[in-house]
């Protein structure tokens, strides 16, 4: 059965548009799959069109009557997809995977599945004071995490992470004319997930995403393949400049840091754009914004962006931020395995006052490392910084022999910088991006490797 009150918080919805999109989707990924040469065209219908969709996908999740943990998701249609294909690589295929720990494995990949098995430890040792599904989801979100880096990485295949591209830029290109209709026509077009105030009347846009954020950050991925990808400088700037205005309908402030660092490494250290270009380029948007602030300030200076950047919001979150580091002693090695806990609820409830918040029904720790740490152990979140930083370096290093490896590297600032302000720990939408992007960046390099004579 499929419930989609669960998705929407208001009546304003015409479920109408959202099977027209999907059926858009399912047509564009058939005919990018269909005109592609990739040898996978079975798994990358599937993976593009979960791209094309965002999470609006999360429409097309059937729960099993009686079986609650049992749900026909579409992402976990791809990790079996995956995972047969891994098992067809190791088993039946010539090629073989090698896992000895030389320069030939990343040691991003180390740190990323010592973090995998401290989380397993953590949640198996606490699994007594635990419901057993939220024990098995937890194994099985970092085990689809890691399945979705192996099944990527040997694919080996340039036709099938083209499309991978392609859908990436078409999903943002829905997304972002989306975001503009939702913030200036219907702001209830398309929507799902929060329904956040920006100023005056005007909501928050999140594309085809549950959450501004999410819409945003696939947004800068996006840009990330248009300035790798794309040579025609007209509709590079068209792309562009639709994103930029996508991104900038989030009113999400680490999103529009996040991009403007996107560019500037992208346009300072790896095109090397003139210096006077730069100035003026940045003398334009300047103009542009203080025009848009002048005409709404008084939307502005009322909007929920200032209030929010006014309030307690930040002293709430110094409050979670200390929640973790003054009780982690209690459980410094294998952490508290959920949220479901004392400390958690009375310390949230004397924070935010707000009893959802404290039983974990809504909001978080607002900080990816931290939430490891609390969950996981003080060991987890070593192991998960040096995920994250390992694989910053890493691309870094690589992008200087192919600029391809921009894009994972972009995608690690993405998710290096995002879990500052979120949790995006497995298996939201960002880091299965993150997850894919990484896989790609992987069998790109082995690609190369065995052009080497």
């Amino acid at each position: 059965m499929i419930d989609y009150r669960q998705h929407f918080r208001w009546s304003q919805v015409d479920i109408g548009h959202f099977y027209v999109y999907f059926l858009l989707a399912l047509v564009i990924a058939g005919y990018l799959v269909y005109n592609s040469k990739s040898r996978y065209k079975f798994e990358l219908f599937f993976i593009s069109f979960y791209l094309l969709t965002g999470n609006i996908n999360m429409l097309l999740t059937i729960k099993i009557p009686g079986f609650s943990l049992f749900e026909i998701q579409p992402l976990r249609f791809i990790f079996l997809m995956l995972c047969f294909l891994i098992v067809r690589k190791i088993m039946f295929s010539k090629e073989r995977l090698n896992l000895t720990f030389d320069k030939k494995v990343p040691w991003f990949l180390v740190a990323l599945i010592s973090y995998i098995a401290l989380i397993i430890i953590s949640v198996l040792f606490h699994s007594s004071e635990m419901k057993i599904g939220d024990v098995l989801i937890t194994i099985y979100d970092a085990l689809v995490f890691l399945v979705l880096i192996i099944g990527l990485s040997l694919m080996r295949d340039k036709p099938s992470y083209d499309i991978i591209g392609k859908s990436v830029i078409l999903g943002a290109v829905a997304s972002a004319i989306v975001s503009l209709l939702q913030l200036f026509i219907d702001p209830y077009f398309l929507r799902i997930g929060d329904d956040r105030l920006a100023f005056g009347e005007f909501l928050r846009s999140n594309g085809i995403f549950k959450s501004e954020y999410y819409h945003s950050y696939f947004l800068i991925i996006a840009i990330a393949w248009v300035l790798i990808k794309f040579k025609n400088s007209w509709l590079k700037f068209f792309l562009l400049s639709l994103f930029i205005l996508g991104i900038l309908s989030t009113f999400h402030r680490m999103s529009w840091v996040i991009l403007g660092m996107t560019l500037l490494i992208h346009f300072v250290f790896i095109k090397k754009v003139a210096f006077d270009k730069l100035i003026a380029s940045a003398l334009v948007c300047v103009t542009i914004a203080l025009s848009f602030y002048i005409i709404y300030f008084d939307d502005f200076k009322n909007s929920a962006l200032v209030k929010e950047r006014l309030s307690n919001t930040i002293e709430g979150r110094k409050g979670y931020y200390a929640m973790v580091l003054e009780n982690i002693d209690q459980e410094p090695l294998f952490g508290f395995g959920d949220y479901n806990n004392d400390v958690y609820y009375r310390t949230m409830l004397q924070i935010t006052h707000d009893r959802d918040r404290a039983t974990a029904l809504t909001g978080g720790i607002h900080n990816g490392y931290l939430a490891a740490m609390f969950l996981y152990g003080i060991p987890a979140f070593v192991c998960f910084v040096l995920f994250v930083l390992q694989s910053v370096f890493y691309y870094a290093r690589s992008f200087k022999d192919n600029l391809f490896f921009v894009i994972p590297f972009f995608l690690s600032i993405i998710y290096l910088m995002g879990n500052l302000t979120n949790s995006f720990l497995f298996l939201t939408y960002l880091s299965v991006l993150f997850a894919i992007h990484i896989g790609i960046g992987m069998g790109i390099k082995k690609i190369k490797e065995d052009l080497v004579p």
